[in-house]
């Protein structure tokens, strides 16, 4: 018996080539995406850590947070004979502002405030009243525009997440009296309904304060008290009797 060698027919040659082919096209085809799959994978790998790194830098129980606040207060405590006011919403302070806090343990925070600030002494009308004149009026009042700035030494209580938690602030601030008024309200004529007088830029006002105090809060609701050192008038009317030198009253953080 003649033994022999099948060869592949022309036909199965033709059938294998383009197989062969395509083979390589995409083989070729995947060695050239790799570079763009590799550097999409890298900018996503880089915005997450980024992403990562601010989320854990910032926030209410981070390394750093600011948010800005309210806060509405009743002047309290004694006042000098001749200085007496009418105590309640007439005499408050109104004060809006800034605050960024660094903290350093779970338990140790700073505080750094800067805001506004506007307080009205509504003065009591009776035969003692000396300052600023001795006259008497239907409502007289006196009050501060203020810019001031304040720190705080935050003490933190209990377990906590991502969140302000329960508190105790120490303060420390100053403030600069941008603006002064005067308001008296006298008793009209016949026919008229009101007579307002507004004086401005008023001299006997000292125009730098400093004050300490604490804020006892949870979350964003806080009581505050805060003292004022400096008396409200100035060094050449340093025998006029002092006005009340504290203030009680509510602060709500925004955020």
């Amino acid at each position: 018996m003649n033994s022999y060698t099948a060869t592949p027919s022309l036909y199965s040659r033709c059938v294998r080539l383009p197989k062969k082919l395509a083979g390589v096209i995409l083989a070729a085809a995947g060695l050239a995406t790799l570079p763009q799959l590799a550097a999409a994978q890298q900018v996503l790998v880089q915005a997450n850590v980024a992403d990562d790194t601010v989320k854990t830098m910032f926030g209410a129980n981070r390394s750093y947070f600011g948010h800005l606040y309210a806060g509405y207060g009743l002047v309290a405590g004694p006042a000098g004979t001749g200085a007496g006011v009418r105590y309640g919403v007439g005499s408050s302070d109104l004060r809006v502002g800034g605050r960024l806090k660094f903290r350093f343990t779970q338990t140790l925070a700073l505080n750094l405030d800067l805001g506004y600030s506007y307080i009205r002494y509504e003065l009591a009308q009776n035969g003692q009243k000396i300052v600023p004149t001795p006259d008497l009026h239907r409502r007289e009042s006196l009050g501060l525009h203020q810019l001031y700035s304040e720190a705080s030494l935050r003490l933190n209580a209990g377990r906590r997440g991502n969140t302000i938690g329960n508190y105790l602030d120490l303060l420390a601030g100053g403030g600069w009296v941008v603006g002064t008024n005067r308001v008296t309200e006298d008793e009209p004529a016949p026919g008229i309904r009101s007579v307002q007088t507004t004086e401005r830029g008023l001299p006997y006002l000292r125009r730098w304060t400093g004050s300490v105090g604490a804020r006892l809060g949870a979350d964003r609701y806080a009581l505050v008290g805060r003292y004022r050192l400096t008396p409200v008038f100035g060094s050449s009317y340093a025998n006029w009797p002092e006005l009340p030198r504290l203030v009680l009253g509510l602060e709500i953080g925004l955020f």
